[in-house]
């Protein structure tokens, strides 16, 4: 089931039609999960062991201003 998961360091091709850049650009993707604390570790330590991130990875818990529910951050850089 970890190969679902696509790692940072992969290059992948723009999509068909877009300008073709002379180099790799780098786009930061945010991910975000909102929930009660022990559903977020829980989604964080499943990804963890499906190879899609480390778990030090998620910035600390925060409070979403939207909900006031707690939530974690995770920035992946696509390179393409």
């Amino acid at each position: 089931m970890s190969e679902e998961f696509i790692p940072n360091s992969e290059i992948y091709s723009a999509p068909p039609g877009s300008p073709a850049p002379t180099q790799p650009t780098r786009e930061p993707i945010l991910i975000t999960i909102i929930g009660s604390a022990v559903g977020i570790d829980l989604v964080i330590k499943i990804l963890h062991r499906l190879g899609f991130a480390k778990a030090r990875a998620w910035i600390r818990p925060q409070i979403d201003p939207k909900t006031n529910r707690p939530m974690r951050v995770l920035t992946k850089w696509l390179r393409y």
